[in-house]
């Protein structure tokens, strides 16, 4: 049996209602089980919880803290569970009255049928210093608490628990406790107010929570339990619990009808249940924390989906088992929540069901049970099934536990001390199920959101439209092969989704760039037109000329080639990929050339805007243009710098908004250096190039051979501009291979 079990954590008054299911509405009382020896500290009402454990005990030693009701009222209870076995109700004087005289009053017939004296195995002791109980050696000290009250010590070997009832940290009072309970390994304390209600009332005689955490700290407690609580509910006290934990991991509040190993496990997936957001990761810790506290062998979850319950985890621990729904279904059938099924009607009901031998149980349809184990050479025999609900009461799933074990590993009926814990788990677990599918909604919904924003800026430009969905192609099948090889930049999914869609958003400021830039496929551009209109006009002019007899035949002939030439010259121009020096010395000719116009006026061959445009070095773009261009990375920062990012995504406008910049400052727009680029911004920048220079839809330039794209890009990281590491960790990744396309 565990060292300490709480049955009943509340002070001065017993709460029922549902709001108070977690940490309990019974009053104190506490069993401690050191060495052979079982100690029970209080009496309160939560001595209901423990009847079932009182089974197996042949002999007790109650220790009263003091005479109030609500820390005796359970004693006539407990006089009546152990009528034939030991009790042994040790307690000091205060106001004059014993610990006997104190429970007579209480059980004279005025107000109990049965009278104290009529219970011939229990004996009362007069606390008057150190008491010695089998091995345990109990000392006590006097309380602040109005009427009287005793701190008590328990040692046992390395274990020494001190308990602090009703006990105000006041006065100097403070510094009387760490005396008495310095170097003890486990303080139970009396967190019954907060602080604003302490300073309201002082003398009340009861601490808080934060002085409890404070206090433990100080005497190097391995552990602290806050109990004595008010009238607070399950939510109240949980994040009361939690904001404590964030400084005193050490302590936690005391759920009333659970063990100690059990709080430690209840906590523990608490504090799991309020980070998690894989959904697939939570149903397997929810389902394998019920199965431990249970001491089950076997655990399903079921989610409730489109009214049916839908699986999605199966653990037997005997079978080495585990089964849990990721992307795609088990192919287990969904069970109908109008059926008979177990689970169905827990889910119906929203009750707990608790079946000792599911083949002795005619109520509920356990066929699949039988088919699991007619398949499995398995036996199932004890079942419990506890419905799972939200913050609305409304079904979220269900968890259906087989099997619980004894020490023995013989299969035993779950206890309704196991009901109580799992209820407690199932209010987090509800939650915490919920809050993870509405993260994986919104998420969802952000990430599309994100791509269709994405292709929708990319179909603006014909000859750009698959450039942002190759590159995610490209970044998805680079992650797959990093964690096959279990290589440097591997990473989980959510960081693999954060890069994925800093790169569907890194093109986002293109939104705002002009058409004629964004789809001009040649260094004309849209001039291209009225060029070739002009020389079509020189043409008729030429033709008019020779009527007119104002040239001869042969003239025509030959001017008429030279403006062919000219023309074609012009075409080859237009669309060339690199402006080399024999084509910039025709054009500078080009330029200088004239013709005459029908009214005699001598116009230039080309306009300086169009000998500007063709003038570009390499691409399509001048430097104006260039510019512009460049503009969407600054307007891609800005765009995102508006939005609000989740936590788990607020690295998308680094990602995004630095694919253009080098790890030498060579970049643009703000010539951010290698200490500014974390390596997602590295592979991103790599992805982008690589996609640029293979594409096979630009046609201003043809596609590089895949050995010719990797020979720039390792040019390029020889010049310092980009990391060599990811680039050959990428080129391992074959990640180009099939790119999606539209």
């Amino acid at each position: 049996m565990e060292k300490i079990i709480f049955y009943g954590t509340r002070g001065s008054a017993s709460l029922t209602a549902g709001k108070f299911i977690e940490f309990g509405g019974a009053t104190t009382c506490v069993l401690l089980n050191l060495g052979p020896t079982h100690i029970m500290v209080d009496c309160g009402s939560g001595i209901s919880n423990a009847l079932e454990d009182l089974q197996g005990i042949d002999e007790l030693h109650l220790f009263i803290s003091h005479n109030h009701l609500d820390h005796i009222c359970g004693i006539p209870t407990l006089l009546g569970a152990m009528e034939n076995k030991k009790i042994h109700i040790w307690g000091k004087t205060f106001g004059g009255i014993g610990v006997r005289e104190a429970i007579g009053r209480m059980m004279n017939q005025s107000y109990w049928p049965v009278c104290v004296n009529v219970y011939q195995n229990v004996t009362f002791h007069e606390i008057t210093g150190d008491v010695t109980v089998g091995d345990v050696t109990v000392k006590n000290t006097d309380s602040n608490h109005p009427g009287g009250c005793s701190l008590f010590r328990f040692e046992c070997a390395s274990d020494v628990v001190v308990t602090a009832f009703d006990f105000c940290h006041l006065d100097r009072f403070e510094e009387t406790l760490c005396d008495f309970a310095k170097g003890c390994t486990t303080l139970i304390y009396d967190g019954n107010m907060t602080e604003d209600e302490l300073i309201a009332k002082p003398d009340w005689g009861h601490s808080t929570p934060e002085a409890g955490a404070r206090i433990g700290t100080k005497i190097g407690a391995k552990k602290v339990y806050i109990t004595h609580f008010g009238a607070y509910d399950d939510n109240t006290l949980t994040e009361w619990e939690r904001r404590i934990r964030t400084q005193y991991p050490n302590v936690t509040f005391a759920r009333s009808g659970q063990r100690k190993d059990d709080l430690l496990k209840l906590v523990d997936i608490g504090n799991k249940l309020n980070v998690e957001r894989d959904l697939s990761a939570l149903v397997l810790d929810i389902v394998q924390a019920g199965m431990d506290i249970t001491s089950a062998d076997g655990g399903t979850l079921y989610l409730l989906q489109d009214g049916k319950l839908e699986f999605n985890v199966l653990v037997n621990r005997s079978k080495k088992t585990c089964l849990v729904k990721r992307n795609t279904p088990l192919g287990i059938p969904a069970v109908d929540i109008n059926a008979k099924n177990i689970c169905a009607a827990a889910a119906r009901e929203k009750k707990v069901i608790n079946v000792p031998d599911c083949r002795a149980n005619a109520e509920y349809d356990f066929s699949g049970v039988l088919k699991y184990d007619q398949m499995n050479e398995y036996t199932t025999k004890s079942v419990l099934v506890i419905p799972f609900t939200d913050e609305y009461d409304d079904v979220v799933g269900v968890l259906q536990l087989i099997n619980s074990t004894d020490v023995s590993g013989e299969i035993v009926p779950f206890r309704q001390q196991d009901e109580k814990i799992l209820m407690a788990l199932a209010n987090q677990a509800g939650m915490a199920i919920n809050n993870a599918l509405y993260s994986a909604q919104i998420t969802e919904l952000l990430y599309g959101f994100v791509k269709v924003m994405s292709v929708g800026i990319d179909e603006r430009t014909p000859y750009n439209a698959n450039h942002t969905r190759n590159m995610v192609h490209f970044a998805d099948r680079f992650f797959d092969y990093e964690e096959k090889v279990r290589g440097p930049y591997a990473v989980n999914d959510v960081k693999r989704r954060e890069i994925l869609m800093g790169i569907w958003l890194h093109d986002v400021g293109k939104i705002l760039i002009p058409l004629e830039i964004m789809n001009k496929d040649s260094r004309l551009g849209e001039m291209i037109g009225q060029v070739e209109n002009r020389f079509a006009r020189r043409a008729l002019l030429l033709k008019l000329q020779r009527a007119e007899g104002k040239m001869s035949d042969d003239e025509y002939e030959t001017a008429e080639a030279e403006r062919v030439a000219e023309w074609e010259f012009i075409q080859k121009l237009n669309r060339a990929g690199f402006l080399a020096d024999d084509l910039k010395a025709q054009l500078d000719a080009l330029a200088a050339k004239t013709y005459v116009e029908e009214d005699g006026a001598v116009c230039p061959v080309l306009t300086s805007e169009e000998y500007h445009e063709l003038s570009i070095v390499k691409g399509t773009l001048t430097s104006e243009e260039r510019s512009v261009m460049e503009g969407h990375v600054t307007m891609t920062q800005k765009f995102l710098s508006q939005l609000k990012f989740p936590k788990y995504y607020d690295s998308i406008p680094t990602y995004a908004g630095n694919h253009h910049e080098f790890l030498n400052g060579t970049g643009y727009p703000q010539r951010l250096g290698e200490q500014d680029l974390p390596w997602p911004c590295r592979l991103i920048t790599v992805c982008d190039i690589f996609e640029a220079l293979i594409a096979k839809d630009r046609p201003y330039k043809k596609p590089f051979p895949i050995d010719k794209a990797f020979d720039i890009l390792n040019e390029m990281a020889g010049q310092g501009k980009l990391d060599r590491d990811v680039i050959a960790e990428f080129a391992q990744s074959n990640a180009w291979a099939e790119p999606e396309t539209t």
